[in-house]
């Protein structure tokens, strides 16, 4: 590794193994911490306000996801980009892109943030919220839409950070953010008595804080291509390469959260139970998805660095490493979390019929989990290498489209909740057979004709 300035780290020299964990072990952090930052205010609220606070939540986060992880998706593009031109050591694509994204979120946050607030209820009822859940799911989100434009701001510029070789700072500011966000969330909802609008407003409030310390942070990059006034505006000469590269992954996110806002209708036809059972198995699962989508997201801009560098050794010995990884951390966690799952789930609700369905969905789901973490590892080598539609068209067809129909086909026959958990499970499968293929034809077709690496198209 290189450095440029205090943050900012070439990778395409030094220990892989090495350089692949300083690289990821503050993204890993940043997940779980983003997860806590969700679990505070389902804790909160489970407790103080009750298991249909807990289901406004969840049905709610729905929506706002949608949102905030198409511009995640987006901001990967962004960060495959960055990564290769700062490989590549052209510094002024690279400060030419932070200024366009940059722009281009303020902007889309405002329109969005806008939509929010005119059509939340109307997006609740779509998502057939039950009655009884209704007003509070809209009481969190018209609230909650308010720190949208912050939270999209500080995934786009945690994505630059990520190119540039920078993991730890955006784990700093995080911490920052999660620490308020706890004590917030005590003190409206338990302390003044707010309810929903207090977790909500806790949530704004750190949202804010987490978005302008990362527009303060890249104003203080390296002089070549950090933030300025001057520099924030939408470049057009940019922008198509930017789309081109980030709409696919940004669509492969929406496409995601659109499939789980389809079957939530479906879930939340059982009852409150069933929609606050799947928020509660979400924290849990949690602790596997964050860290495997974690370091989906680092290997990317790992191998976008080498990749611009022309290091292809480098970039089939992290996919090597990175299997090993994935196997080796997600079974024995999915073990544990399976024959312990009924007592670390009871701490978040009292409520027996929550509980059993939480509980029937770990079973369902975690067998098979370590494929998902596989698959994040293909979807991180496929990404950095500039291949971002493939993941877009491999998730739309396992994700939007099996769940989905794997649920209505299902559903008239054997109307149960293990219809949806089963289908997570079985498109795990189906993703990792497309994904296996695929990548060996890309990395086949990208170094096709260079002699040192005629024996990896061999493996």
């Amino acid at each position: 590794m290189r450095k440029v300035s205090s943050t900012e780290v070439h990778m395409e020299t030094g220990p892989i193994g090495k350089t692949l964990l300083a690289f990821t072990l503050p993204v890993l952090l940043c997940q779980l911490l983003q997860m806590l930052y969700n679990i505070t205010d389902c804790l909160v609220v489970g407790r103080f306000v009750g298991d249909t606070g807990l289901a406004s939540v969840g049905i709610a986060g729905l929506i706002l996801s949608v949102i905030v992880n198409f511009f995640i998706g987006f901001s990967s593009g962004i960060s495959v980009i960055i990564s290769q031109q700062f490989g590549a050591y052209r510094y002024d694509k690279v400060r030419s892109a932070i200024g366009t994204v940059v722009a281009l979120g303020l902007i889309t946050g405002l329109v969005l943030t806008t939509a929010g607030l005119l059509s939340a209820e109307q997006l609740l009822k779509w998502l057939n919220c039950p009655a009884d859940v209704l007003p509070a799911a809209v009481q969190f989100m018209t609230i909650a839409v308010l720190g949208l434009t912050p939270q999209l701001i500080y995934n786009i510029g945690n994505a630059v950070l990520r190119a540039l070789g920078n993991t730890r700072t955006a784990l700093y500011l995080l911490t920052a953010s999660t620490i308020l966000n706890l004590v917030l969330d005590v003190f409206f909802v338990a302390g003044l008595g707010w309810g929903m609008a207090g977790a909500a407003t806790a949530t704004v409030i750190s949202q804010l804080l987490l978005g302008g310390l990362i527009i303060h942070k890249l104003g203080t990059l390296h002089p070549d291509y950090r933030l300025t006034l001057q520099r924030l505006r939408l470049n057009f000469a940019d922008l198509n390469d930017i789309v081109a590269m980030s709409i696919p992954a940004g669509m492969q996110a929406l496409f995601m959260s659109i499939s789980s806002l389809i079957i939530q209708i479906s879930i939340n036809a059982f009852g409150a139970s069933a929609a606050a059972g799947m928020t509660i198995f979400a924290k849990l699962e949690g602790f596997l998805y964050y860290p495997s989508f974690a370091y989906g997201i680092a290997l990317t801009g790992f191998v976008g660095q080498n990749y611009g560098a022309g290091r292809w050794e480098r970039i089939h010995e992290a996919k090597r490493l990175s299997m090993w990884v994935a196997v080796l951390v997600t079974v024995p966690l999915s073990l544990i979390f399976t024959a312990f799952a009924e007592p670390l789930l009871s701490g978040f609700t009292e409520d027996a019929a929550t509980l059993h369905n939480a509980v029937t969905a770990i079973l369902w789901v975690l067998p098979l989990y370590v494929l998902y973490s596989v698959n994040q590892v293909y979807l991180g080598l496929l990404k950095g290498l500039g291949n971002t539609t493939f993941p877009m068209i491999c998730t739309l067809v396992c994700y939007a489209v099996f769940r989905v129909l794997w649920c209505e086909s299902l559903f008239p026959v054997w109307w149960d909740m293990r219809v949806v958990y089963s289908s997570y499970s079985v498109s795990f499968v189906l993703m990792f057979f497309m994904l296996s293929v695929r990548y060996r034809q890309v990395f086949h077709e990208k170094c096709a004709g260079i002699p040192v690496l005629k024996e990896l198209k061999a493996q």
